[in-house]
């Protein structure tokens, strides 16, 4: 999923809530398989969005939507930033003083607010996504920048956590501890624990970061183990049940670092600076590469010598599944994209693939090697790539990088053009068989939302005024086949039906008239499809 953050979309849990769940109807209901897990990979970030929901964040959203900008002149980015944390250390101050007599001291005056709002995280992102995972039968996952928590009754914690906008809650989210993590969650159908705070008890797999990104250690994140076992489990892959996949977190910088460790070593021995090597020796199959890219698209890479950041993200999705030195057969790679105040998320979402073979392709500004802007190091990183299942679009086509540099500065926070924060929300499907297939189709670049639902009726013939029992079926173009578009909506003979999770529906009906009854099916995402039971007598 490539979510664009908004301030609209954090007004209220409701509107949150409503945002992801229309994202799924809309681009995952419609390829749902049956026969094997469904996963639905959010953003890096995604719940950091949430800590904006209510009156408490009001201030902070009216900077994002531009409604309020801060006088930033002559100051530069990210001054639009440090208002918005300086509204939300506001909009959260009861919460702050209460969190702060807890921790003293070990909070920091910077990540102290996201400790201080640990219930509007569990209530915003996290039940959110429990919820979802439940609802839809998926795997779903993201990643919020939070602290561990525990859920309280006690009186003197509701009165001073709960939501001003809300009735007074039965319990709230209490934080266990003053240190803010990156950390990504996945969610499974169903629960795999029967104690502890309702949105984990469905939580199948986790991860903290480690290492950390400079805007990460401003913010005063803590990083996750590097060494000893806790570090191993750190990273250690799940295993999707009834499958062979080992789906293993490498969020953004974990996922550049593979390191050279001396002979000898253990590349779980600190995964500070070997953790691709060290997911490796784990049996990873499937590197998830959730994303929040903090810098523009069409922009330097933050080593401070690449020109072209498209160049150096090869480093990453590419080379998971292009590196002879490791043995992952896939790289998902969510972005999220959009503006947070002034500093710009943006990315192009891909799948990669090891092993495929055909034309390949890129992403925008790669084509060509450009010797005195892009590094020595990656010329092999240039030019269209076979290992590239699937690829988000960007903006705008591919094209010379510095008019793709013109269209980036548009996307900008206070550019006042046309295209300001106007990034690509979309999202991209694949099956991933294990062991992958090299033969299949690669680059798929169109963007989901425009297949024809195809729909079959049997029988197709039925007699004038016989009871028969008809049963239909609705299916969606996918990698060159029909695959089942579960609870798909089919309106026959003026009875409006929905399909079961095989995207089938059987009914009992008398024809009352000879000629063509129509069938129509519709489901969020894909064009409505048709097809016609003939009546005779």
């Amino acid at each position: 999923m490539q979510f664009k953050q908004e301030a609209r979309n954090v007004v209220s849990y409701g509107s949150f809530r409503a945002k992801i769940e229309c994202l799924i109807r809309q681009d995952v209901v419609p390829h749902l398989a049956h026969d094997r897990p469904n996963v639905v990979a959010f953003n890096e970030d995604i719940g950091l969005m949430t800590i904006g929901i209510g009156s408490r964040g009001a201030k902070a959203r009216a900077i994002l939507d531009g409604s309020a900008r801060p006088n930033c002149s002559g100051q530069g980015a990210p001054c639009a930033l440090v208002a918005t944390l300086v509204a939300l250390q506001s909009g959260y101050s009861k919460e702050l003083a209460y969190t702060g007599a807890r921790f003293g001291s070990d909070l920091k005056p910077i990540s102290g607010v996201f400790v201080a709002a640990t219930d509007v995280f569990v209530r915003g992102f996290m039940t959110t996504f429990s919820d979802m995972a439940r609802r839809y039968h998926l795997y779903i996952l993201g990643s919020s920048d939070q602290t561990p928590f525990r859920e309280s009754t006690d009186p003197a914690d509701i009165s001073a956590l709960a939501d001003p906008d809300l009735p007074r809650p039965k319990s709230v989210f209490v934080a266990t501890d003053p240190n803010v993590y990156n950390e990504a969650f996945m969610w499974g159908p169903r629960e795999v624990r029967h104690t502890g705070p309702a949105p984990l008890r469905n939580v199948v797999a986790r991860n903290r970061k480690v290492p950390l990104t400079p805007v990460e250690n401003t913010f005063q994140f803590a990083p996750g183990p590097a060494t000893g076992q806790a570090a191993v489990d750190n990273v250690r892959p799940y295993r999707f049940p009834g499958t062979r996949i080992k789906m293993g977190f490498a969020t953004s910088l974990p996922a550049f670092v593979y390191g050279d460790p001396p002979k000898g070593v253990d590349p779980c021995s600190d995964t500070s600076k070997y953790y691709m090597r060290c997911l490796d020796k784990l049996g990873t199959n499937l590197v998830m590469q959730d994303e929040a890219n903090p810098g523009s698209w069409t922009g330097s890479d933050g080593d401070g010598i690449e020109k072209w950041q498209p160049l150096s993200w090869m480093t990453s999705t590419w080379r998971a599944s292009s590196d002879k030195s490791v043995h992952f057969a896939y790289n998902v790679t969510p972005h999220l994209v959009g503006n947070l105040a002034d500093l710009p998320f943006d990315g192009q979402t891909a799948i990669t693939q090891r092993g495929l073979r055909g034309r390949g392709c890129h992403y925008i500004g790669n084509a060509k090697f450009l010797p005195g802007e892009d590094r020595a190091d990656l010329r092999d990183e240039a030019g269209p790539k076979s290992q590239f299942l699937a690829m988000a679009p960007w903006v705008r086509s591919d094209g010379p990088r510095d008019d793709l540099r013109a269209v980036g500065g548009k996307l900008n926070y206070g550019s006042g053009a046309p295209l300001e924060n106007d990034y690509v929300e979309t999202a991209i499907v694949a099956d991933l068989p294990y062991p992958p297939n090299p033969n299949r189709r690669g680059c798929a670049t169109r963007p989901l939302g425009k297949q024809r639902l195809v729909v079959s009726a049997r029988p197709s013939r039925a007699r004038l005024g016989q009871l028969t029992r008809f049963t239909f079926a609705v299916r969606v173009p996918f990698e060159g086949r029909l695959r089942a578009v579960p609870h798909a909506r089919i309106l026959f003979a003026g009875r409006r039906l929905r399909a079961d999770r095989r995207g089938r529906v059987t009914v009992v009906a008398r024809p009352r008239r000879t000629g063509r009854r129509r069938v129509v099916a519709t489901a969020s995402g894909v064009l409505p499809g048709r097809t016609v039971v003939r009546v005779h007598r």
